[in-house]
């Protein structure tokens, strides 16, 4: 019985990677080093796609409301960047179209923003048939 606790305790302070994750024993150096990898993998850099200026017609009943906007897009690669630019039209149709569809309120909402950013990025990327556009930014905001 002691042999069985001297190798156990053994194991537990000479080789505790043997041991299962719950068991092994709590190593400072180990923590921030996993801390820092972790925090790497969340501040991936980004690419800027610049896009040119938007101007659609906002829906809504009274006078004519115009929306100018102008974008860039986050992307990871030079690669991306370039499949972005190769693909100006079919992006600027999925945003003119997506933008057009909006109201006054919906861009004046201050929770509307952050949505708008998500259903933008859904519906460039759905035009790129690819998943490579991680962020929309918004360079100029004017209604009129």
């Amino acid at each position: 019985m002691v042999a069985l606790l001297g190798g156990g305790a053994g194991v537990y302070f000479l080789q505790p990677d043997l041991l299962p994750e719950f068991i092994r024993p709590k190593d400072p150096a180990r923590d921030k080093q996993a801390k820092k990898q972790t925090e790497e993998k969340k501040h991936e850099p980004e690419i800027g796609a610049d896009l040119e200026v938007f101007v659609v017609n906002l829906v809504g009943s009274g006078p004519a409301r115009y929306f100018r906007t102008s974008l860039s897009l986050g992307v990871k690669t030079e690669k991306e960047k370039e499949v972005v630019k190769e693909s100006s039209g079919p992006i600027r149709d999925a945003v003119i179209t997506y933008l057009s569809e909006r109201t006054v309120d919906e861009l004046l909402d201050p929770q509307g923003k952050p949505k708008m950013r998500a259903a933008l990025r859904k519906q460039i990327n759905a035009a790129l048939e690819k998943p490579i556009v991680t962020n929309v930014y918004f360079k100029e905001f004017l209604i009129q």
